[in-house]
């Protein structure tokens, strides 16, 4: 009992540290190995970059004398903003001769940057890396740097939203590194291109678009004396700095220019690939009267990706995306090194024969793409959108402020790699106009960069879309023949070689448990994944994605990603301790790598059902056959208080002898009751996604966290419902004694708790259904009958309650009936109202309800 009590001891615990005056503020785990990549960093001997991750102060906006000093990377829980401060110190010659560049590589989530006071930048929310050119005339010798995070996300306008389905953990804060970089006043700016290649892949073709900064550009030269710059472009293959350049380009620039348009013609490229992931290193120098001024290397990856009418093809071979979902809760980390875990995950993705990694539901770190693209790992990165409901990407100022994200995606992260495609989210709903308007002009601003355009549907889309390459169907526990008759009908409309499973998800709550008969254990995982890819490859569409590798944390307590403490979603084919002879990672290499069959284990098929509820259910009978049976009178009561409620009410109104002993009995056999059918349906649609979405749209996390710890433990479950039960008896009856103080009439304390009481008498009726509930629901197909027939119960319980009112205050029935209605609908309105106001609610269920149906089971 006490490990279940573990969990609301600790939240209490937490809830008193947060609203205490001291702020609960954490530093991520630092390089141990100092591990500095000078190309990832784009460091060199013209380029200097320092990190300036440590002396930092945070403070609370409202209380700037509580400082707190740590180093960063640092996070924060709760949606207060935070202030970041740190002191720097200039030399006067380098703010003169020299253009400083503060970067960052992930804020979460808004953030208004100042210098010295100034404000110099309102970033708009999301963990995209970006740099900042500082102005010079605002810096001094000592400066200090202040940056005010917020981590409040709304539901209508942030990206991602308030409501964010199965996303992982990601906390407030400066959550990776910080940096600042020296370069010339005279600087190369960005470096984008674009590429095609000769039919027989013999030439490549690259037209740089070279950015040449700054305001002071035409001052610099002339203070110099020179008018004229020259641009260097050169490519070394495979990180070969000492071999001759593969590709070499000068071009003199004018005192007017401040971007260069440069084509280069490279013979016999080094074709990127899975097998060889080749580069290279891309060299772009600036040089005036015979000196480099300012350089710039990074790696790039040249190879061609096309459709064909049936096929998939890279470097002009067939290609099938072969890939796993990948989510990096980085801010959860507290003994590991980001880069190293990063590192060894994408290691043992690459290792275990995958080919792509999707970041979904989150801004990966651009190490992560940098690192996927020297191993061999096509990266797909999107934009964390999910679930948004028709209304809002109908909004104008939601589709600005994603076409905007959309473009700093693409313009930042093309920067670390160029092995990559670009999502405009997931969940989306198929065959919606509103969806494909909306996917179609995000994927716009992408393709005009030259970049392949992905999009998730949580069906099969019926339609093509414009702007739009690769439709992504999410599988959730699908059938097999069901998933094989929606994509068949898909691939007549839209081809093979557009569809791909973007995640195909299949929960692991049980663990080994010796079979694949038993539901959500590994084994039934395993034998589910080697399906789905068996019927990728049948249907050859153009690939899927597993989710996911890993288990990971998520951003709150999960119904369908099963209950913990630290809200570990189970997903992965690995847990946390990485155990590579797990069997769905064994079926899963062996199918990537074509290496042979696993055995899976058949064994034996283990009921989800829990023997406790039998248990109780047919003590609360028996404990009821009793009562009934220890009086005539009572057994009478009953009959009466079920059939011919006005006359027995009228009886409680008159004060006629009814047992106290027994209907105090009786309260606790109908709060059983009550409890237990709560806890058998909780426990029922613990994995249900529908049901995980709707208290979601409430976006209260506590809410979400009691529900799922109710869900997943089924006896502390009915034990708390069951004082619950006991304390709204007495709460009800408290209740109508106080609204009785507006009639004439009275009646006593008593006399009103009996007909409480008495009114729940329906519920003793249900413990039967309550014996074979769940293996009812189990069945299947019964869900909405159950559910139906609930409802009905429910009001029918609610007009015997007001029946006993109206009787026992002797007032009309319309006057009782017309009263309790609106209060009934004030009450829910006024909560209903409260919660769309300020967090869209109702277009979410109504989302969510759509998206259920969409699905495919």
């Amino acid at each position: 009992m006490n490990k279940y009590l573990k969990p609301f001891l600790l939240g209490f615990f937490l809830f008193s540290f947060v609203s205490s005056a001291q702020i609960k503020v954490t530093s991520l785990p630092k390089n141990p190995n100092s591990i500095f990549d000078p190309i990832f960093f784009d460091k060199n001997e013209v380029r200097n970059v320092e990190l300036i991750n440590s002396e930092w102060e945070v403070f609370q906006e409202s209380d700037p004398q509580q400082k707190i000093k740590i180093s960063v990377p640092a996070v924060f829980e709760g949606n207060e903003s935070l202030i970041f401060e740190k002191k720097i110190s200039f030399a006067n010659l380098q703010i003169q001769n020299s253009q400083i560049v503060l970067g960052f590589l992930g804020l979460n989530y808004s953030a208004e940057i100042s210098i010295n006071g100034y404000s110099i930048y309102r970033h708009p929310g999301g963990s995209i890396p970006f740099e900042l050119a500082l102005p010079k005339d605002i810096l001094k010798d000592n400066s200090k740097i202040t940056i005010k995070v917020n981590n409040k996300l709304d539901s209508d306008y942030s990206i991602p939203s308030a409501q964010r389905f199965l996303f992982p953990n990601l906390k407030g804060g400066i959550i990776r590194d910080v940096y600042l970089k020296t370069v010339s006043p005279l600087h190369i700016t960005y470096n984008s291109f674009d590429y095609s290649f000769n039919q027989q892949l013999t030439k490549a073709f690259i037209n740089f678009k070279i950015g040449i900064g700054n305001s002071e550009f035409k001052k610099n030269l002339q203070s110099s004396g020179s008018t004229e710059v020259t641009l260097r472009i050169s490519l070394f293959p495979n990180d070969l700095l000492n071999v001759q350049s593969k590709g070499d380009f000068v071009q003199t620039i004018s005192s007017e220019d401040n971007e260069a348009n440069v084509q280069l013609e490279v013979p016999n490229p080094l074709l990127w690939s899975q097998q060889t992931p080749n580069f290279y290193l891309c060299e772009v120098s600036l040089i005036r009267d015979g000196q480099i001024i300012d350089k710039t290397v990074k790696r790039i990856s040249l190879y061609q990706l096309r459709k064909d009418e049936n096929k998939f093809l890279l470097n002009g071979k067939s290609f099938v995306l072969q890939g796993t979902t990948y989510f990096l809760d980085e801010t959860s980390l507290r003994k590991t090194n980001i880069y190293e875990k990063i590192k060894d995950d994408l290691t043992i993705i690459r290792n275990t024969g995958f080919n792509s990694v999707r970041f979904a539901k989150s801004y990966p770190h651009p190490y992560a793409v940098t690192l996927c693209q020297e191993l061999g790992l096509l990266a797909l990165v999107e934009l964390p959108i999910n679930s948004i409901p028709e209304e809002i990407l109908a909004n104008n100022e939601f589709q600005l402020r994603a076409k905007h994200a959309a473009e700093r995606l693409v313009s930042n992260y093309s920067e670390y790699a160029s092995a990559i495609f670009f999502g405009a989210g997931s969940s989306f709903l198929p065959n919606s106009q509103i969806s494909q308007a909306f996917i179609s002009k995000l994927n716009h601003a992408i393709k005009e960069k030259g970049f392949f355009t992905y999009a998730s549907f949580v069906g099969a889309n019926a339609s093509q879309i414009s702007n739009l390459d690769f439709y992504g169907i999410e599988l959730y526990s699908s059938t097999i023949d069901e998933t094989k008759s929606q994509f068949q009908s898909a691939i007549e409309l839209l081809g093979n070689n557009s569809i791909f499973i973007s995640e195909v998800t299949y929960p692991n709550y049980q663990g080994d448990l010796g079979g694949y008969l038993t539901k959500n254990s590994s084994d039934a995982q395993a034998k589910y994944f080697r399906e789905i890819i068996e019927l990728s490859r049948q249907l050859k569409i153009s690939g899927f994605f597993i989710n996911t590798l890993f288990d990971y944390g998520g951003a709150y307590a999960s119904l369908y990603g099963g209950y913990s403490e630290n809200n570990i979603y189970k997903f992965g084919v690995l847990d946390l301790s990485r155990n590579l002879n797990a069997i769905s990672y064994k079926v899963l290499f062996a199918k990537l790598n074509d290496s042979g069959k696993v055995t899976i284990p058949i064994g034996v098929r283990k009921e989800e059902s829990q023997i406790i509820f039998i248990l109780l259910a047919l003590f609360l009978s028996i404990a009821m056959a009793i009562l009934i049976n220890t009086k005539k009178k009572f057994k009478e009561d009953c009959t009466r208080a079920l059939l011919r409620p006005y006359n027995f009410f009228a009886d409680v109104r008159d004060h006629r002898i009814i047992p106290g002993i027994h209907t105090a009995v009786l309260m606790l056999i109908q709060a059983g009751s009550a409890s237990l059918l709560i806890t058998i349906l909780l426990f029922y649609f613990r994995s249900n996604i529908l049901f995980e979405k709707i208290i979601l749209a409430f976006n209260e996390d506590v809410l979400m966290k009691l529900i799922s710890y109710l869900a997943w433990n089924p006896l502390i479950c009915f034990v708390i419902l069951f004082a619950v039960m006991l304390f709204k008896f007495v709460l009800l009856a408290l209740v109508i004694k106080l609204a009785s103080l507006f009639v004439k009439i009275r009646a006593g304390f008593p006399s009103i708790f009996y007909l409480v009481v008495w009114t729940f008498l329906p519920l003793t009726l249900l413990l039967p259904l309550e014996l074979i509930l769940f293996k009812v629901l189990d069945a299947g197909n019964f869900d909405t009958i159950v559910l139906v027939f609930l409802v009905f119960f429910f009001f029918w319980m609610l007009q015997r309650l007001l029946k006993g009112v109206y009787v026992i205050f002797d007032v009309r029935p319309f006057i009782v009936y017309l009263y309790s209605l609106a209060v009934i609908i004030l009450a829910a309105g006024g909560i209903i109202l409260k919660y769309q106001l300020t967090s869209s609610t109702l277009y979410y269920i109504s989302n969510a309800i759509k998206q259920y149906h969409s699905m495919i089971f």
